[in-house]
């Protein structure tokens, strides 16, 4: 896709706005499915997702998921995120997503595997986010030295992938991408 970043993400959320909440539940429905029968989910205890917001695909119903336990993101602007499996009803954070006031805190890096939204990926596993740099600020020292960390899961509607994006040096790819219309992984 060419263009810069900026004109295409905002190109991408004008379209993901224009989805109806009807489109946007069915997607999401389908794409939990599809992680529900993932590998990488088959021996998970502990994941971290998030509250989808306007027209994001929304991995919510996880939580209704007696096979886990969803740790959320907590956001502090020019920080990394915090991940809280919540204890109490959420509350809005500063961006206006649900987010837990209190509860279990989870390190990032020993979390299994992290559902992260996205505005657009590409077929490599490069992602652009909303521009705050949360996903890359706290997933980006995870596997530095120990080459370990979660599983970086981008889920997003399929018209959300695009052949190719211009990798910036601080962006952490995502290890698979989860779409309505199927499974991207990177490398393989």
């Amino acid at each position: 896709m060419s263009g810069d970043v900026e004109s295409i993400r905002v190109g991408m959320l004008a379209r993901r706005r224009r989805l109806s909440d009807v489109e946007v539940s069915r997607v999401s429905a389908v794409i939990v499915e599809r992680l529900l029968g993932l590998p990488e989910m088959l021996s998970t205890r502990t994941i971290g997702a998030y509250m989808g917001i306007r027209g994001e695909v929304d991995p919510s119903p996880l939580r209704d998921d007696g096979r886990f336990e969803v740790a959320l993101p907590v956001a502090t602007p020019g920080e990394p995120l915090r991940f809280v499996v919540p204890d109490e009803e959420l509350h809005s954070g500063p961006y206006g997503i649900p987010q837990p006031g209190s509860g279990r805190e989870v390190e990032p890096c020993s979390l299994e595997v992290v559902l992260v939204p996205l505005v657009v990926a590409d077929l490599r596993g490069n992602r652009v986010g909303h521009g705050a740099g949360f996903y890359d600020r706290t997933f980006g020292g995870c596997r530095e030295g120990s080459g370990v960390g979660p599983i970086l899961i981008g889920i997003c509607h399929a018209f959300q992938v695009v052949d190719a994006l211009e990798a910036r040096p601080w962006d952490v790819p995502m290890d698979l991408l989860v779409t309505d219309a199927g499974l991207v992984r990177p490398g393989s």
